[in-house]
């Protein structure tokens, strides 16, 4: 019987975190999380099921009632699942940096909450059909699970229902006008130099401070890149910020950075005040700026983007910092400490964990001197423009530019054929997608080569002084080809050539 209690458990606990996930936003905080928990859910769910003194004497585990055990199940898991902050909260106590992170134990639990009770009905549903049912016969057991699953798709096809309904629908090409609704902070780094926030704090718009910190689960990143967002701030609805104070600490240099400077706040007021239209499956849909992703890079680079709902990102600036020196003395006698930055094991871990920086990774770049200066490298501009040339019979759907210096920009509809002369970035990847006279889907992938690319642009533009250029994507139905052609009046370079991708009918 304890055999069968514990797989239940296992089963109950996973497919409820599951469950309770689908219900979410995308949030890699909550499935690290959720991951982290997993012992204590499994714990719960395994006491659930050994817990019978009540059902004996009531005779209701022989003869077993549903409504009752919905009941009982619900009040035992939601009492336990509002104990896991609490018991965060005294674990932390002798932690200063982990405490401050649920010292508002109030707030820690009212912010939770919804997740809590999601998380309660899911282990109450499943947990009373295994007492009920499954764990009576393992004959049982696998058609319970195939229901499960069948189940949680349901959820997730409803939670997804409900966040598109969330979502404003654009008829026509109308975006109606909106404003700041809420946004986070977010770090970036690159791939191999991981780094720490050590206090961060925004200078709002109305002379406000804000001081904030990331997310315990990414207080560094796992796996990160460049310009792509990692560990986050709680969103909020408050003024944009002015200025930023940042000091962090870059572990392959073993060196406090910090940076107290003004960031274009005109522009970052004008991106986050102006919604725009992006096209999904059903139509278009209006995307926002709600993200200021933060970019730290080894020399003291630090380099501020807009994110956004959708698949546009722009960079604000760089701002560079100054070396610092933060006198707090290491301990090499205390133990490893999640996060504690004066802790020799922790520096080393962090440089050594594979989930931080991968191993091939490591492999790379170890006995190698750090590229500074490679990721201003990134950020070079030229004046150009897209241009489309395509078959007469297909119709573009939209073409998703990613940059190297990790700005996003989607053309569709009139931006695909009004677009004008402006710096713009190297483009790393562009992929293009288009139905057919058949309404069957079709697509090419452009992927340049970043050695070869940056010497293509640095020719063309500087050698050959041209002031400006258009790149033409040509798409050839007949020959299943296209090119990215970089050309300035009688001056071509062709950039790449690559095979068209037929999805087919059911794409």
């Amino acid at each position: 019987m304890i055999f069968k209690s514990i797989i239940s458990a296992i089963l109950v606990a996973i497919l409820s975190l599951i469950g309770m996930l689908c219900t979410q936003n995308d949030n890699s905080n909550l499935v690290y999380a959720a991951l982290f928990c997993l012992p204590y859910f499994i714990l719960i769910a395994f006491l659930y099921f050994r817990f019978n003194t009540i059902r004996r004497k009531l005779n209701l585990f022989d003869k077993p009632n549903i409504i009752f055990e919905l009941a009982y199940g619900f009040v035992f898991y939601i009492a336990f699942c509002v104990l896991l902050p609490v018991l965060l909260f005294v674990t932390t106590l002798g932690d200063d940096y982990e405490h401050k992170l649920y010292a508002d134990l109030g707030d820690l639990i009212l912010e939770m909450f919804p997740v809590i009770l999601t998380l309660s009905i899911f282990l109450t549903i499943f947990s009373s059909i295994i007492i009920t049912w499954a764990i009576r016969s393992y004959k049982v057991l696998l058609p319970v699970i195939i229901m499960y699953i069948f189940f949680i798709s349901i959820v997730y096809s409803i939670a997804q229902y409900d966040n598109e309904k969330q979502e404003t629908t654009i008829s026509g090409d109308t975006i109606k006008e909106g404003g700041n609704d809420g946004w986070r902070g977010s770090m970036s780094n690159p791939e191999a130099y991981p780094v720490q926030l050590y206090k961060g704090i925004f200078l709002l718009s109305n002379n406000e401070k804000y001081e904030f910190t990331f997310n315990e689960g990414n207080t560094v990143n796992y796996r990160a890149k460049w310009g792509e967002d990692g560990g986050n701030t709680d969103k909020k609805t408050m003024a944009l910020p002015k200025a930023l104070d940042l000091t962090w600490y870059s572990f392959a240099e073993n060196i406090f950075y910090r940076v107290n400077s003004p960031i274009d706040y005109n522009k970052l007021q004008m991106l986050f005040d102006t919604p725009y239209a992006e096209k999904r499956s059903k139509g278009k849909t209006q995307e926002n700026y709600n993200s200021i992703i933060m970019g730290f890079a080894p020399g003291g680079v630090l380099v501020v983007w807009a994110g956004s709902s959708g698949h546009r990102q722009i960079e604000i600036g760089r701002y560079p910092a100054e070396k610092i020196n933060i006198t707090k003395q290491i301990s090499y006698d205390e133990k490893l400490k999640y996060g504690d930055l004066f802790n020799q094991e922790w520096r080393q871990k962090v440089l050594t964990d594979t989930t931080i920086v991968p191993y091939k990774v490591q492999q790379i770049t170890k006995n190698k001197p750090i590229p500074y200066g490679y990721w201003d490298k990134l950020r070079i501009r030229y004046n150009w423009h897209p241009t489309f040339v395509v078959s007469p019979e297909i119709k573009i759907y939209d073409a998703d530019f990613s940059f190297y210096n990790a700005e996003r920009f989607v053309f569709s509809d009139e931006t695909l054929l009004n677009n004008i002369n402006e710096e713009r970035g190297i483009p790393e990847n562009v992929y293009i997608k288009w139905y057919d006279k058949n309404d069957n889907r079709c697509a090419v992938d452009f992927e340049f080569n970043e050695e070869k690319i940056f010497k293509q642009f640095d020719v063309f533009f500087n050698k050959q002084k041209n002031t400006n250029a258009k790149i033409e994507f040509n798409i050839s139905q007949k020959n299943k080809t296209a090119t990215a052609m970089l050309i300035n009046g009688e001056n071509k370079l062709l950039l790449l050539e690559t095979p068209i991708i037929e999805y087919g009918e059911n794409y």
